[in-house]
């Protein structure tokens, strides 16, 4: 069994190195995008496989094997977002990990292993555990039960709770290098892999999930923002208000960091195709207004799912941009 991706062979060939004697709570940090979860995924399966190949790695044909690749495996445990149910009838993604969730996972942990060998808890995102649901799990990670690994991913350990991180082995993933990021995207069949990789911040799987219509999305909005002066807020927040908020979250918050970043002098990072265009508004901008803005973004990025009136909302933050350029 290989790395998930080329990038994480080093970061996979050291986690074998661990695998006789493997941190009993594991804290796989770093950008989103770079293939946290699915290395996570590959631990487990190697920690639970019952005829390990010479380096470790699982054999990918035993019966654990089969049954983790087919989501049975009765030692594995995953807690994740789920979806939920609102009082309106509408389902959604919830925002965090609930205590219920956790519980069921210390329940878990605390029955005896099916197979006699080593039980793995997958948390991911783990910084979307809450105060309640992170304090249930905090008695079995300060004190794991014999055989028993945690694995928590997240893209934003700082969110977790100090307490968390204390009782983890902190691994962090890095962002490959530009070419080899390149090189796998062009393998898959990703066009333009440079510049998608520019607008990913240097994450290959968040540059691959580009697609078409999101670019297309992209253009528009940008398209919009390019000129100021003549934006009207009513019309254009009527029609953005269908975009999904995932998607503009990440357009104009990467449009307002490469603003920033030219009125400190430095340079366009993301969007490239409009380097002359953000040259010149960056020079423009008022760096109060646009820092303000920025922590505004910076904010709503962890509300994205909020029932809130789109229009109003886009509307507000139009005007608010609008008025950096006065």
């Amino acid at each position: 069994m290989n790395a998930p991706y080329p990038w994480l062979e080093t970061a996979w060939q050291r986690l074998l190195a661990t695998r006789a004697r493997p941190a009993q709570a594991l804290l796989l940090a770093g950008p989103r995008g770079v293939g946290k979860g699915a290395l996570a995924q590959a631990w487990a399966q190697t920690l639970l496989c019952e005829a390990p190949q010479p380096d470790g790695a699982a054999c990918g044909t035993c019966a654990a094997c089969h049954w983790f690749e087919a989501g049975t495996h009765p030692d594995f445990h995953v807690l994740t977002l789920q979806e939920k149910t609102t009082k309106e009838g509408e389902t959604r993604m919830a925002t965090a990990i609930e205590v219920d969730q956790a519980r069921e996972a210390v329940d878990f942990v605390r029955l005896s292993t099916y197979r006699a060998g080593n039980r793995v808890v997958l948390v991911d995102p783990a910084d979307t555990l809450n105060i309640a649901s992170a304090n249930a799990l905090l008695k079995v990670l300060e004190e794991p039960p014999l055989n028993t690994v945690f694995v928590l991913v997240s893209d934003q350990p700082r969110r977790l709770l100090p307490t968390i991180r204390s009782r983890c082995a902190r691994f962090d993933i890095g962002l490959p290098s530009e070419a080899l990021a390149a090189t796998w995207l062009a393998s898959q069949g990703v066009v333009d892999a440079a510049s998608l990789l520019a607008l990913a911040g240097g994450a290959p799987l968040d540059a691959q999930g580009w697609g078409g219509a999101e670019l297309e999305e992209r253009r528009g909005v940008l398209e919009g923002l390019a000129r100021p002066d003549q934006l009207d807020p009513v019309t254009l927040g009527e029609r953005w208000k269908t975009l999904s908020p995932q998607t503009w979250h990440a357009v104009v918050y990467k449009w307002l960091g490469d603003l920033l970043a030219v009125k400190l002098q430095g340079k366009v990072r993301f969007n490239r195709d409009f380097s002359g265009v953000l040259e010149q508004l960056g020079k423009r901008a008022d760096l109060s207004g646009l820092l303000a803005l920025a922590r505004t973004q910076a904010a709503e990025g962890r509300t994205l799912t909020h029932p809130l009136n789109r229009s109003l909302q886009l509307q507000a933050w139009l005007i608010q941009y609008r008025h950096m350029f006065d």
